[in-house]
């Protein structure tokens, strides 16, 4: 990555949700200063990163407890954007309140879809307290602060829970799985050039399969006979209405590397279209 006095960076949610903690990390290991643009919508990040009012915009795309953001997934097959970078955040949940409230207090927690999905073991030990759905979790957390009173929580992070003066109920990561974790990708207008081949680098393309679950088995079979030279590899089958047939694949080779090519010549021939996301 090359690095930038100064850049211009847009996000999802508003300061203290977990992208914005996500697009603070980043930004901190490349950056000397940061400007941020705090988004409502994944698609308005990606509207400001092409229109080049933001020249970087910081997506999750997988959830280690509840797996691809089928939505990503739609966005990266319309978008001229590129995939640069990625950062790996944990993902700690913990039940957010006003001063002096008690858990036995609260009746009404406030938390995006994910976290109550994440959370599902812990919150049903509380199945008396009534969910409500936010757009975010610093949406959610900043409609307990702006409230403040001591029948209401958040689920949230305990850094998102600071922005908003918020205290953590319980410290430790209320999530099902213990190492709770989201990746979020790094897009850029402008691809940043991979030069050197030497270094085991990541290569993220999509397919389309038109609906033909054989030519998923192809797929893979291609990415099995070239698994000597592609170390890593992750393949998704995308599950929404309008794209059912739309597979993400990850490989750890250069983009150059000529048996990349090659695979790239194969599954051209297989699936009804091939998209390169990103080298980095």
């Amino acid at each position: 990555m090359i690095y930038k006095s100064i850049a211009h960076v847009a996000f999802l949610g508003p300061k203290g949700s977990y992208s914005h903690i996500a697009a603070t990390q980043y930004a901190s290991r490349h950056f000397d200063q940061v400007i941020e643009y705090s988004c409502q919508r994944f698609d308005d990040v990606f509207t400001l990163v092409e229109c080049d009012q933001a020249e970087y915009g910081v997506i999750p795309i997988e959830n280690s407890s509840s797996g691809l953001i089928d939505e990503i997934g739609e966005l990266l097959l319309n978008t001229r954007l590129l995939l640069v970078d990625e950062i790996t955040i944990p993902v700690n949940h913990c039940v957010l309140v006003n001063n002096h409230t008690d858990i036995n207090q609260i009746q009404i927690i406030y938390s995006h879809p994910q976290p109550v999905q994440q959370c599902s073991k812990f919150l049903k030990c509380f199945s008396e307290w009534k969910i409500v759905f936010c757009e975010s979790s610093a949406v959610a957390m900043e409609t307990i602060s702006k409230l403040n009173q001591s029948n209401l929580a958040a689920l949230g992070s305990i850094q998102g829970g600071k922005f908003y003066g918020l205290n953590s109920l319980l410290t430790y990561n209320l999530a099902n799985s213990y190492k709770n974790t989201t990746r979020f990708i790094i897009l850029k207008n402008k691809n940043v050039v991979v030069i050197n081949r030497s270094i085991a680098r990541k290569t993220v393309f999509m397919v389309s399969i038109e609906g033909q679950s054989e030519k998923l088995y192809e797929i893979l079979n291609v990415l099995q006979f070239y698994n000597t030279h592609t170390t890593y590899l992750r393949a998704r089958l995308l599950s929404y209405e309008r794209l059912k047939n739309i597979v993400i694949i990850e490989m750890m080779a250069h983009i150059n590397n000529i048996y990349t090519q090659q695979i790239f010549s194969e599954l051209q021939k297989i699936a009804y279209s091939l998209k390169i996301l990103g080298c980095y």
